[in-house]
C-alpha cells in the first residue's frame, strides 16, 4: 500500500495535520473535542485523528485513550504496515511537538502457557492480525508495563537503538500520554462540542 501526499508535502502536511484539545475525558460522555480527520483520497478509509497535548497534565491512559476514540466512533490505532507507520510519523513530524509519546492500540495478553514468548502476545485492540511490529531495540520489555506507545522524545539523547523517535515500547497503562485514533469503516461524525478559534473540518486528499 503506498501512501503519499497528493500536494506540496511541506505546507499539505502542514495543513491536513490535525490536533485536537481533549478536555475533561474523565467522566465525560461527550465526543472527542474539535479536531479534523486525515483520511485518505479524501474519502478513502482509514482515517486518522491525532491527539497531542502541550500540557503534559492533561495526557490521559491507556483506557482513556480508548475510550475518548470508541466515544468518537474510532479505535486506538492499529498500525498495520510500515508504509502507514511512516504516514503517522509525518503526522506527528508536522505538529512541532515537544516530548510526548504516543498511546497506539497494542497491548499484551494474558499469557497463555509457559510456551508463549512475550512479544508474541501482543495484540491490536481493534482486532487486527497484523503482525507488523516496530519495536525499540531492546523492547518489549514486559513485566509490569502491558501497553503500547510510539517513541516521541526528541530531547532526549540517543540509547542503544538511535533516537527514541516513532519506534515502539511497552509501558505501564496508568502513564500519561498523547494518543492516536484510526476510523476504519464509517466516516464519524465530527460534530466538536467546542471549536478552537480558526479551526475548520478538512478531508484532506491523498
Amino acid at each position: 500500500m503506498h501512501w503519499s501526499p497528493a500536494m506540496h508535502p511541506g505546507t499539505a502536511l502542514q495543513a491536513m495535520l490535525l490536533v485536537l484539545l481533549l478536555a475533561e475525558l474523565r467522566g465525560s460522555k461527550s465526543r472527542l473535542l474539535s479536531g479534523q480527520l486525515v483520511c485518505r483520497g479524501g474519502t478513502r478509509r482509514p482515517c486518522y485523528k491525532v491527539i497531542y497535548f502541550h500540557d503534559a497534565f492533561q495526557r490521559v491512559n491507556f483506557e482513556e485513550a480508548k475510550e475518548a476514540c470508541r466515544r468518537d466512533g474510532g479505535q486506538l490505532v492499529s498500525i498495520e504496515t510500515e508504509d502507514e507507520q511512516k504516514l503517522i510519523e509525518k503526522f506527528i513530524e508536522n505538529l512541532s511537538a515537544s516530548d510526548g509519546d504516543f498511546w497506539i492500540g497494542l497491548r499484551r495478553l494474558e499469557k497463555q502457557g509457559n510456551s508463549t514468548a512475550c512479544q508474541d502476545l501482543y495484540a491490536w485492540t481493534d482486532g487486527s492480525t497484523s503482525q507488523f511490529r516496530n519495536w525499540y531495540v531492546d523492547e518489549p520489555s514486559c513485566g509490569s508495563e502491558v501497553c503500547v506507545v510510539m517513541y516521541h522524545q526528541p530531547s532526549a539523547p540517543p540509547g542503544i537503538g538511535g533516537s527514541y523517535m516513532f519506534q515502539w515500547n511497552d509501558d505501564r497503562c496508568n502513564m500519561k500520554n498523547n494518543f492516536i485514533c484510526k476510523y476504519a469503516d464509517e466516516k464519524p461524525s465530527i460534530t466538536p462540542s467546542i471549536r478552537p478559534e480558526g479551526s475548520r473540518r478538512m478531508n484532506s486528499k491523498w
